[in-house]
């Protein structure tokens, strides 16, 4: 049983795993910045306060849009059910067969029907 958990756990992690990517790339993004603005900020508070307006503007932004972009991405979450189902179906796109791949390129079959003029 202790096999079909973890076989559970890889196929939910694969499955989302842009969505994590996303979220500790945010996280150490802020952690970064959270370092670099603190040791700039008591720089400038001991030098020149009046300063410090337009360093806390872009630092909060760029926090803000981080964690907005973090939880957007997270309605594409796939729950432990679902996770098999994605992890076979991005193997489905990667495994493509040969005749989607054909159909695929526009050049090839630039009109795929035709169109009755009569009609129209």
């Amino acid at each position: 049983m202790g096999w079909l958990t973890k076989i559970g756990i890889a196929a939910f992690i694969s499955a989302n795993a842009k969505i994590f990517f996303r979220l500790s790339l945010s996280i150490s993004i802020i952690f970064i910045l959270n370092l670099l603005y603190s040791k700039y900020e008591a720089l400038l508070l001991a030098t020149n306060p009046e300063k410090l307006f337009i360093p806390l503007c872009i630092f909060t932004f760029i926090t803000v849009a981080l964690i907005i972009w973090t939880l957007l991405s997270f309605k594409w979450f796939s729950s432990f059910k679902k996770s098999k189902d994605v992890v076979e179906i991005k193997k489905s796109f990667h495994n493509m067969p040969e005749e989607y791949k054909k159909i695929s390129d526009v050049s090839k079959y630039p009109s795929l029907r035709k169109i009755n003029k009569d009609k129209y």
